[in-house]
C-alpha cells in the first residue's frame, strides 16, 4: 500500500483527491496545515506528497525544504497544485523542489495519471539505487577484507617471528622482515588515506561554498608537479625506463595537493596494470582555451561496461587477476577533477591499454 500525503485546506480539493485515491492500493494522509504535513511526513514516510502552492507559501518554516533536507525524503516525489497558469511561479516551484504540476480545477483521472507517473519514476530510481548499493556491498565484502587483512596478517606474522625467534635470526633476516613490515604498513596507510580522502570529497560535493572555493584555486606550475609525481611513481614501481614525459607549460585550476593526488593515483594505476618494459606516457598539452593531462599505458585495458561502472570500491576482474588497492584511486581522481570543474574521460581497449584524460578550461 502506498502512503500519499495531501497538504491542503480547501475542502473541495480534499474531497476530490480523496475520491481519486479511494482504492485499496493507497492510504491517503491529509494535513490541513504545513506543520501538520511536516509531522505526518516524518511519522508515516509518504511515497508521494501533494501540496498546494497556497499551503506551501503560508508555511513560514519552509516545510518542503525541511523535508528535502532529510535524506529519507530525497527521492520522494512532490506534486504542486495551483489555480493559475504558473509561468514564473512554475520556475520558482521547480527551483524549490517540486517535481510535477497540476492546475486547479483538475480531473481525478489527470491526478491519478500524474501520481502513477511520479510513483513509477520514484520506483525506478529506488531500484537503480538498490542495484548500485548491492554492487557496492558485493565489492566491499570481497575487496575490503582482503585489503585490510592481507597486509595486517603480514605485519602480525613477521612481528610474531621477531618477538619469539629474534635470537636465532641473522641481521639480514631481521632487516628483510622489517622491510616487509614497512611495506605492508605503507599499504594500510594508503588504504586508510584513500578512505578518508573519499569521505572528504563526498562532503565537499554537497557544499556549494566549498565547491566554489575549489574552482577558484589556480595553480600555475602544473608541469613541475606532474613531472615530480610521475618520476616518483616510476621509481616506486621500479620502472623509471618505462616513463615517457611529454610536458608543456600549462596553468591548471587545481591546488598543488589535489593535483599531486590525482596524478599519483592515475600514474600508479598505469604502472600497476601494465607490464614492465611497456611505456607509460604522461603528457600535458595547453592551448588558448584548455589544458589537457593524459596518462596512457599499454596494459590490460578496460571494457566499455567497466568504464561506465567506475565507482567507489569497484574493482574489475579481481578473480582473474590479483590486484592491490581498494578500487578508490580512480574514483578519487575523477571526483577531484570534476569538483574543480574539469572533465574526466577514459579511453580504453581490452588487451591494448588505457588513456585517462583530464581536461581543464583556462
Amino acid at each position: 500500500m502506498r502512503n500519499i500525503l495531501l497538504i491542503e485546506d480547501d475542502d473541495k480539493v480534499i474531497q476530490q483527491v480523496t475520491a481519486a485515491f479511494n482504492q485499496d492500493d493507497y492510504n491517503l494522509l491529509i494535513a490541513e496545515t504545513g506543520m501538520k504535513g511536516y509531522q505526518l511526513a516524518l511519522k508515516n514516510l509518504p511515497d508521494l506528497v501533494i501540496c498546494s502552492y497556497e499551503m506551501f507559501e503560508s508555511f513560514e518554516n519552509d516545510m518542503l525544504h525541511k523535508l528535502r533536507d532529510d535524506s529519507v525524503f530525497t527521492s520522494t516525489p512532490f506534486i504542486f497544485l495551483d489555480e493559475k497558469k504558473l509561468g514564473r511561479k512554475e520556475k520558482k516551484g521547480l527551483n524549490l523542489g517540486f517535481d510535477y504540476f497540476i492546475m486547479k480545477p483538475f480531473s481525478s483521472s489527470e491526478l491519478q495519471k500524474i501520481a502513477k507517473l511520479a510513483l513509477e519514476k520514484s520506483d525506478a530510481v529506488a531500484q537503480k539505487s538498490e542495484k548500485k548499493l548491492s554492487e557496492l556491498r558485493g565489492s566491499l565484502s570481497f575487496a575490503l577484507p582482503h585489503e585490510f587483512f592481507t597486509p595486517l596478517n603480514g605485519i602480525l606474522g613477521f612481528t610474531d617471528i621477531l618477538i619469539n625467534d629474534l635470537g636465532s635470526l641473522s641481521k639480514n633476516e631481521v632487516r628483510q622482515m622489517l622491510q616487509y613490515i614497512h611495506k605492508d604498513a605503507l599499504r594500510l596507510k594508503k588504504l586508510t588515506e584513500n578512505f578518508l580522502a573519499f569521505a572528504q570529497l563526498e562532503v565537499i560535493s554537497k557544499d556549494p561554498e566549498k565547491i566554489a572555493a575549489l574552482t577558484n584555486t589556480y595553480y600555475l606550475n602544473a608541469k613541475e608537479i606532474v613531472k615530480s609525481t610521475a618520476v616518483s611513481m616510476a621509481r616506486d614501481a621500479g620502472r623509471e625506463d618505462d616513463l615517457i614525459l611529454e610536458l608543456e607549460d600549462g596553468a591548471v585550476r587545481i591546488s598543488e595537493g589535489y593535483l599531486n593526488k590525482v596524478m599519483a593515483e592515475l600514474i600508479s594505476n598505469a604502472f600497476k596494470f601494465s607490464e614492465k618494459d611497456t611505456p607509460v606516457i604522461v603528457s600535458l598539452y595547453s592551448n588558448d582555451t584548455s589544458v589537457m593531462l593524459t596518462i596512457a599505458d599499454s596494459g590490460r585495458g578496460m571494457t566499455p561496461k567497466q568504464i561506465a561502472s567506475v565507482g567507489a570500491y569497484m574493482q574489475f576482474d579481481r578473480m582473474q587477476q590479483e590486484q592491490q588497492g581498494s578500487g578508490l584511486g580512480l574514483i578519487i581522481a575523477k571526483k577531484i577533477t570534476e569538483l574543480h570543474g574539469g572533465e574526466f574521460k577514459i579511453e580504453s581497449t581490452p588487451g591494448e591499454g588505457t588513456k585517462v584524460h583530464l581536461i581543464f578550461d583556462n
